[in-house]
């Protein structure tokens, strides 16, 4: 075979002293890296770990009262608070002022559907410590909105939590164990919207597909329509619900059963009252409290 000019032929490994000198130049070669290396450490030198890197800082969520302390009127020894349910509904509550009914403070409630969506019911409930009782110290998952943020579920029995931020209140929609998708979470996040009355109260206005629930509607046996809730914790609850026919025989409200204390009911004007806590207190309620709505 004919070689061109960049070719190379494969010969035989020279024999002799050339090839013994081409090894120890070789030999050479390495020994003084390899030496330089070695020389230029300490004995008890150890290569540096790469430094940390920071975790990102945990962001603090400040509690606030999520809580509205309505300012009563006064006549013949009894409070009067003009109230507005999350509906826009309005009523005349009173009582007498030794009940402090305002100082208890009230939030909103209301249940909502996510209509085309089977059953997907969810309660709309205000926290009383806003969004540090919903982050009980776990960082923000994500942010779904503008005014929506998504947090971990609040108990090993529930889902995530949507916290809607309705500027001073906060709207929490505690989802199911296994619930909604994420594309069902931002139609909440898009569709659910708030505004503040001029005397603080919240009222709530869905558009499709959200669907807020009417005044007196039930949802499985109990009313989840427009309600205030009074107190709470280890204090005396109070829950107004207008109801178009109230009669306590039919209506279930599974906040007050779940206490577990001694409770009583009554109806005022369509409005369903219902109270739980110290018995004295709850009975002086009952016969104190006076309602007319629409006022």
């Amino acid at each position: 075979m004919v070689g061109d000019r960049y070719d190379i032929i494969e010969a035989e490994p020279p024999r002799g002293p050339r090839r013994w000198i081409g090894i120890a130049v070789l030999a050479a070669l390495v020994a003084v890296p390899v030496f330089g290396l070695l020389t230029s450490r300490e004995p008890d030198a150890v290569a540096p770990f790469p430094e940390p890197v920071p975790a990102p800082p945990r962001v603090t969520v400040t509690a606030v009262s999520n809580v509205l302390h309505p300012k009563p009127r006064y006549k013949n020894g009894r409070e009067i608070l003009d109230v507005v349910f999350p509906d826009g509904s309005k009523a005349e509550v009173s009582y007498p002022a030794e009940l402090g009914l305002a100082k208890l403070g009230v939030r909103p409630a209301q249940g909502a559907w996510l209509d085309g969506y089977f059953s997907l019911f969810r309660q709309l409930t205000a926290p009383p410590g806003g969004p540090a009782e919903v982050s009980q110290g776990n960082p923000m998952i994500r942010r779904l909105s503008e005014r929506v943020t998504l947090w971990q579920p609040t108990s090993a029995a529930e889902g995530h939590v949507l916290l809607f931020a309705f500027d001073p209140w906060y709207v929490a929609l505690h989802d199911l164990k296994n619930g909604m998708t994420y594309e069902q979470r931002l139609l909440w996040a898009e569709n659910l919207h708030g505004r503040v009355t001029k005397s603080g109260y919240l009222v709530l206005e869905g558009r499709p597909p959200v669907r807020l629930a009417r005044p007196g509607q039930d949802f499985k046996g109990e009313q989840v329509g427009p309600q205030l809730w009074f107190g709470g914790a280890r204090e005396t609850l109070v829950v107004l619900v207008p109801v178009p026919g109230c009669d306590v025989r039919t209506i279930q409200l599974p906040m007050i059963e779940q206490r577990r204390r001694f409770s009583a009911e009554t109806c005022q004007d369509g409005v369903y009252v219902a109270a739980s806590g110290e018995r004295g207190h709850v009975e002086r309620v009952i016969a104190g409290i006076m309602i007319k709505a629409g006022a």
